[in-house]
């Protein structure tokens, strides 16, 4: 039998660390050497999907890859979530992550397919916004008030469009008509642009959603806006009013959208994507197209990231189970 001294032990040891750092240093150098696919929840021009191929874009350029866009729409966002994390975790399969798949779906679902604090991998948060209340031009309300009364003295007639259940824009009609104490028949539809159609031609008399997509139509004189949820007036909204500024602070509500990867992807994968994350949205010309769009740009480390999820949970999962909202 061969002795080991204390020496040659220490010796045998860092040897042995030397290697698995080489290893790991070469495969975060390496990485990537193929194309990256991001699943994305939402359908083709929905919200998630613009943020998904703004991004993207640039995204490839900083990384030296093609960064592909997969739309898997449904449930919630769960099919997705579902692709991510049955995903190999080497950084190749990453998805777009709404407060929807990281955050509500946990007490929307009774049997969610996945752990979003188990399973996911906060990579970096992207982007965050607000939502706005939007009507056909000849809807009778022009105020948030107005359609409060307008509602109360008609519970369940007026349609309200959103985009799918479970969605944060659901979820923020649902807490701002909770809020206002007043009922409206919800009608979900698969994307942000098919309900933005349906309220301009006049199938549905009120909308919510992200900004993004209706100041066009706004500007158009295709629909109105009644308020925003932010904490502040919109940039590219500005006579309209915040729901705090009408009276009703309780259904003031922003949401985020980050970047994900399949638990498990090795951290140094997970650094080289949040640096490249960083470099693409401390742009000036990126800061300044995302605002442009009702988008405010953010960025943290992926702890960070994890940390505000968890946060998130804690705070909207008193609210989700307080209102009853179940989607099961």
């Amino acid at each position: 039998m061969v002795s080991m001294t204390r020496r040659h032990l220490v010796v045998g040891c860092l040897a042995l660390a030397g290697a698995s750092l080489s290893v790991r240093g070469a495969r975060a150098e390496s990485y990537p050497s193929r194309p990256i696919h991001v699943l994305v929840g939402g359908a083709a021009g929905s919200v998630p999907d613009t943020v998904a191929r703004l991004i993207g874009e640039r995204l490839a350029a900083v990384l030296g890859q093609p960064v592909v866009i997969e739309n898997r729409p449904g449930a919630g966002g769960n099919i997705a979530m579902q692709g991510l994390v049955s995903s190999t975790p080497n950084g190749y399969t990453l998805a777009l992550a709404t407060m929807s798949q990281a955050v509500f779906n946990s007490y929307l679902f009774a049997n969610l397919p996945y752990d979003p604090l188990r399973d996911l991998a906060p990579i970096s948060p992207l982007v965050t916004g607000a939502f706005a209340l939007a009507a056909h031009p000849a809807f009778p309300a022009n105020t948030l008030s107005e359609f409060v009364g307008l509602t109360k003295a008609e519970p369940g007639k007026v349609l309200l469009g959103t985009t799918q259940l479970g969605s944060p824009p659901y979820v923020t009609a649902s807490m701002l008509l909770r809020a206002a104490g007043i009922k409206v028949t919800l009608v979900p539809f698969r994307s942000g642009q098919d309900g933005l159609t349906a309220v301009m031609r006049g199938d549905t008399q009120v909308f919510v959603d992200a900004p993004t997509i209706m100041v066009p139509q706004v500007q158009a004189g295709k629909v109105k806006v009644l308020a925003v949820t932010g904490r502040e007036r919109e940039a590219e909204l500005p006579n309209v009013p915040t729901v705090s500024e009408a009276g009703l602070s309780q259904a003031q509500s922003e949401a985020w959208i980050g970047l994900v990867a399949p638990a498990q992807t090795p951290p140094e994968i997970i650094a080289h994507l949040n640096q490249a994350v960083r470099a693409v949205l401390t742009r000036a010309d990126m800061q300044d197209k995302l605002r442009t769009l009702s988008f405010v740009p953010v960025t943290s480390g992926p702890e960070e990231f994890r940390q505000l999820i968890r946060e998130e949970h804690v705070r909207w999962g008193g609210i989700i189970r307080e209102a009853g909202l179940r989607l099961e």
